[in-house]
């Protein structure tokens, strides 16, 4: 757009006198001594980018025979124009035409204007703060480390920083900020304060809120703060209880989102190293909840493990807890004590079977209250497998020998042990047939186990004797060509054990494989001292065997 000014007025007049001045000196009017030999002028007008001006011709004069202008009498130059503007040349006052010579019309040329100062440009602020920003690196995560990434501030400025939760709380005045626990759940921004390039004052721009700051999942303690119990298996987290009794513990651990419980195998690799059978001989994957014991429940709702057992063992399994995509695992070790004693519990086999490392082996398990269960089993380099029934009666050859070997066990039938060091408790054995030769069996009479050899057939009553109590059961001596055993024979109390035994109840398997450099004494040893038979009649529902 072009633009009326003082200046373009100024060389408008100009251009006009320069014009009359040429017109009547070429007509030859003007005298001698009002003529002046004038160079020629380009009076074309410099213009801005914004404006055009167009110049104005001069014309030059003819040259003629008059005397030139004296030395002393010179054109005047008008005083310069702003910069940006350059009036045309104008002719000098000095000459003047003679008294009958029409002149001229007067023109007076503006006094010169003198240019303003230029001022320094002044930054727009607003134009750069859009481009001044401030970004959050580093995940909303508890613990982890949070740092504040400007640009478009003056490098040379400080800064000062503001962290903040959605709730405007100031949680740190640093450069970084490590997010604590107490911000789970919650949003994070971070204002920076600083200058932007060439202005003076200071400016302040906020991050965007990050994500709701999460929390890896933790097992609590019972004082509520994060432990390393049951972290791993061979540290399990160790609980207890007494059968019969009711049992409740809560799992509890912290995390956002909320964690997520679950039961699950206390051995991944045991789990997929083991053939697991049902009751009815068929292979099947159990489920993680058959680590616990009968009466025993987990609901993962609320973490909770609890109920009523009967079953005196050592449990092992493990939970989990699982926030978002994070898992955490405790590791348990759940033992189920004995109660009260009831009574004594009596196992009882054919010693000759015992000692040979291949054949069949028949163990009679006879209750306080008299009941039997009778175990089956078959052994080979391989192993063992077999089979319980409930019922029978103990049966020998006339001449034969059986072992027997008798403990305390409460009312659900758990073997009692009060001092796992101490010395091995010798039952009293005692037969209403006085021919019956009873002692402390030669080679495990240091494990509690008495020998008692029949020589005579008929039905046969044995009485068991431990503490206060008694268990009385009747043994078959089926006749044979084998001549009985000379001499009469007594009731005998066997000697305690020189040295101690430590029975022990583990796995609570039916079937088991590989075999011992020892041959049959292993699991010999288990069915009687260790009252694996037992164990095994109680766990029939969940048999299994390793391959």
């Amino acid at each position: 757009m072009h633009r009326s000014t003082s200046a373009v007025r100024r060389a408008c007049a100009v251009g006009t006198t320069v014009a009359l001045v040429g017109l009547t000196t070429g007509l030859g009017i003007m005298s001698a001594t009002a003529a002046s030999a004038v160079e020629p002028t380009d009076s074309t007008q410099p213009v801005s980018s914004n404006e055009t001006t167009a110049p104005v011709a001069t014309e030059t004069p003819a040259p003629t025979d008059e005397p030139s202008v004296p030395a002393d009498e010179t054109t005047e130059t008008p005083a310069p124009a702003p910069a940006e503007e350059t009036p045309a040349p104008t002719p000098s006052d000095d000459a003047t035409a003679p008294a009958d010579e029409p002149t001229a019309p007067a023109t007076t040329a503006p006094a010169a204007e003198t240019p303003a100062p230029t001022a320094t440009p002044t930054p727009d602020v607003t134009t750069k703060a859009a481009d001044a920003t401030v970004t959050i690196d580093g995940a909303a995560k508890v613990g982890t480390l949070l740092s504040a990434v400007v640009t478009g501030f003056d490098e040379d400025s400080s800064y000062k920083y503001v962290w903040a939760d959605q709730d405007r709380n100031v949680l740190s005045k640093t450069a970084t900020y490590r997010i604590d626990p107490t911000d789970v759940r919650k949003t994070i921004t971070v204002t920076v304060t600083g200058t932007l390039p060439g202005a003076t004052e200071t400016t302040s721009v906020t991050s965007e809120a990050t994500a709701p700051v999460t929390q890896t999942p933790a097992f609590l303690g019972e004082d509520g703060k994060p432990t390393k119990a049951g972290a791993d298996a061979d540290h399990p987290l160790e609980l207890s209880t007494t059968a019969g009794d009711a049992f409740s513990h809560t799992f509890r651990a912290q995390g956002f989102p909320e964690p997520k419980y679950a039961l699950a195998w206390f051995d991944e690799d045991e789990l997929e190293d083991t053939t697991y059978y049902d009751e009815n001989g068929d292979e099947y994957v159990p489920e993680p909840d058959e680590q616990l014991p009968d009466g025993i429940t987990f609901d993962a709702s609320t973490g909770e493990l609890s109920g009523v057992s009967t079953d005196a063992w050592d449990w092992t399994f493990a939970v989990t807890a699982t926030s978002g995509t994070e898992t955490v695992t405790q590791y348990v070790d759940l033992t189920v004590e004995a109660a009260a004693p009831l009574g004594i519990e009596v196992y009882t086999t054919d010693r000759t079977n015992l000692l040979d490392d291949d054949g069949e082996q028949t163990t009679w398990i006879i209750a306080p209250d008299g009941s039997i269960t009778t175990l089956a089993f078959e052994s080979d380099d391989e192993g063992f497998t077999g089979s319980i029934t409930d019922g029978g009666r103990p049966t020998i050859k006339q001449g034969g020998t059986l072992v027997i070997e008798g403990g305390l066990v409460d009312r659900y039938g758990n073997s009692i042990v009060d001092d796992e060091d101490g010395p091995v408790v010798v039952p009293t054995v005692t037969s209403d047939v006085a021919s019956d030769v009873i002692a402390p069996d030669p080679d495990f009479g240091e494990f509690g186990i008495v020998s008692v050899t029949f020589p005579h057939a008929s039905t046969h009553n044995l009485t068991v004797s431990a503490d206060a109590f008694t268990t009385s059961f009747a043994v078959d001596v089926q006749p044979t060509a084998v001549p009985a055993v000379p001499g009469v024979a007594t009731p005998v109390t066997p000697v305690p054990a020189a040295a101690p035994v430590t029975p022990t109840n583990r796995g609570g398997q039916l079937a088991y494989t590989g075999s011992d450099a020892t041959g049959a004494l292993p699991w010999a040893l288990g069915l009687l001292v260790a009252g694996a038979g037992l164990i095994g009649a109680r766990t029939l529902r969940r048999r299994r065997a390793q391959r």
